[in-house]
């Protein structure tokens, strides 16, 4: 495609940073750089807009930065939010901190009264401000937990949670590139209220983290034994505010990663900023093993993920899944909200990839479980569309996790308490959270989740799942295909680019296999990084011998990967 040289130099005169000048300068006369630049432009996905750092508007940059603010501002007046104000935040990643003021000083300059959290701060932060200020919109200036070298923008309206369609289409198309904002159309930041971060964490955790209830002798009535746990933000901005999230709730402060616990947005010596990834609790992991404690957990840079891992006596350690954790902290938010009966009806929700145990186990408790499309804003949304309910647990697989509605969207540091208070009581029993697992599995079914990924580029991506959609196999691992569901269907209310595949319980000789486990495998690309995820889960509704039938299921689910993913999704 042709990119026009007016656009190239507009971007030129516009851009603040110099860096991002120089770079341009330089790469204007390639066409491939200048097509990788300036050939797209960033839509919101599952989370936001989120790309490397670079300039044009196919990259995360102080520009693009704001030129959506300038949409998001547009969108604010034209729907009569603009005078409820907008509150910015932004983490420790390079240059969060220049476009989260650049977001502000164009929001005011616009006549929207803004606020900014004057430090980096947790994204459940900025959207307890959202909430607690009831603003109109909130702006994050973070790329969670991806690449070092990206950045993003996660927006949240009105109602607390972050945009859906179609109010993120309506945005989309309020972004314009005829006039590029500059410093000229900026308020001076003496126009902003500047937030206090240390008053911001004092107001979140006032909100979000639940309090220790105190018997007649002044004593804590949760378990007083609390194992101790090794906890790293991984050079995110986690730390602070889980020391005083901690302190609140009457538990004793963690063990720190000290190298790991203060904002650095280079994650010096992290393989990769993301606690789901192998060898990123490597450092975590060995410091609590020369401790002798048991339990490590990790927020992600922007801390609204939470990553447990747990240790045997033998030394061995077990990183719980997210499907995993999901269900622990499911089984002990439910039972919280039982203790002195239930007044209101309990919901809970979780997405489509994610394990359905949850949903098992919310239908053997009574709780009303609502399964939504992948990422919070749909997680959330039974919370908006039940007022009258009582909001029990929401989760992705992804590691993260609703354990409280002071915040509309995933929460790191509120998850993290109540999984501390969940190992306190686990401990009091004498049992491990492993072994909750067996004892759930025996009641509910077990349930055995595990995912893959593919890197590639958006376009092979794209051709691959149009592929599969056109000429789907009849039979993965020898186990002929039961049912087909195209989440893409354009009849749908909110329509997603997901396949959810569900494979019939025998083998195509007829021959049963594992008991009658069903399989059920999903495909889709993923809303924040270049890559294709593939999550695929096994399950045996009533279990003889719950270690050894997870031994088996997880088996089948490596064979299936194994065998069967090449020619289910292909890249070429």
């Amino acid at each position: 495609m042709t990119i026009p040289v007016a656009l190239l130099d507009a971007w030129l005169a516009a851009d603040p940073d110099s860096a991002a000048r120089s770079a341009l300068e330089s790469g204007r006369h390639d066409p491939d750089w200048v097509a990788e630049h300036f050939g797209g432009v960033l839509r919101f996905g599952t989370a936001g807009m989120r790309a490397p750092m670079g300039a044009g508007p196919a990259r995360m940059n102080r520009v693009m930065v704001r030129v959506a603010a300038r949409a998001i501002g547009a969108e604010l007046i034209a729907s009569d939010l603009g005078d409820r104000g907008a509150v910015v935040g932004f983490d420790a990643r390079p240059g969060s901190a220049d476009m989260a003021f650049d977001a502000a000083r164009l929001l005011a300059a616009m006549g929207v009264p803004t606020a900014i959290i004057d430090g980096p701060a947790p994204t459940p932060l900025l959207a307890r401000q959202l909430l607690a200020r009831s603003a109109g919109a909130g702006l994050m200036i973070t790329a969670s937990h991806n690449p070092r070298g990206d950045n993003g923008l996660k927006v949240y309206w009105t109602d607390g949670t972050q945009i859906r369609p179609p109010l993120d289409q309506r945005i989309e198309a309020r972004i314009e590139f005829e006039a590029l904002p500059t410093d000229d159309d900026l308020a001076a930041r003496h126009e902003l209220e500047q937030l206090d971060v240390r008053s911001v964490i004092a107001e979140y955790v006032g909100a979000a983290v639940r309090r220790p209830v105190f018997d007649a002798d002044g004593r804590p009535a949760d378990p007083s034994e609390v194992p101790p746990i090794v906890y790293t933000a991984l050079c995110g901005v986690g730390s602070q505010t889980l020391g005083h999230a901690f302190a609140t709730a009457g538990l004793p402060p963690p063990i720190y990663v000290e190298h790991q616990r203060h904002p650095d947005g280079s994650f010096p010596g992290l393989p990769f900023p993301n606690p789901e990834e192998p060898g990123t609790l490597d450092d975590a992991i060995a410091l609590a093993s020369e401790a002798d404690v048991r339990v490590v957990m990790a927020n992600d840079p922007d801390a609204d993920r939470l990553a447990v891992a747990v240790g045997d006596h033998d030394g061995t350690w077990h990183r719980l899944s997210g499907d995993e954790l999901g269900v622990l902290l499911c089984d002990w938010m439910i039972g919280l909200a039982n203790e002195g009966g239930v007044a209101r009806p309990l919901i809970s929700a979780s997405s489509v990839v994610s394990g359905r145990m949850v949903e098992a186990l919310c239908a053997a408790r009574g709780v009303t479980h609502h399964r939504t499309l992948t990422g919070f804003k749909w997680i959330m949304e039974p919370r908006l569309t039940h007022p009258d309910a009582r909001w029990v647990f929401g989760y992705e697989e992804a590691l993260g996790y609703s354990v409280t509605d002071a915040v509309l969207d995933k929460d790191g540091i509120s998850a993290a308490v109540e999984y501390a208070r969940l190992a306190s009581a686990l401990a009091a029993r004498g049992i491990s959270p492993l072994e909750r697992l067996d004892e759930l599995a025996a009641e509910v079914g077990l349930h055995v989740t595990s995912a893959a990924s593919v890197r590639a580029d958006t376009e092979a991506i794209a051709a691959a799942m149009a592929g599969l959609r056109t000429d789907a196999p009849r039979r993965i691992a020898d186990r002929p295909i039961a049912r087909i569901t195209d989440w893409l269907d354009p009849s749908a209310p909110n329509p997603a680019d997901l396949i959810e595949i569900e494979l019939a319980s025998a083998m195509t000789d007829g021959s049963s296999h594992n008991g009658e486990a069903h399989v059920r495998i999903c495909i889709r690309p993923s809303g924040t990084e270049p890559k294709a995820k593939i999550y695929l889960e096994a399950v045996r509704s009533s279990p003889r011998d719950v270690r050894a039938e997870r031994r088996e299921l997880r088996a089948l689910l490596d064979a299936i990967a194994e065998e069967a993913l090449d020619s289910l999704f292909t890249i070429t």
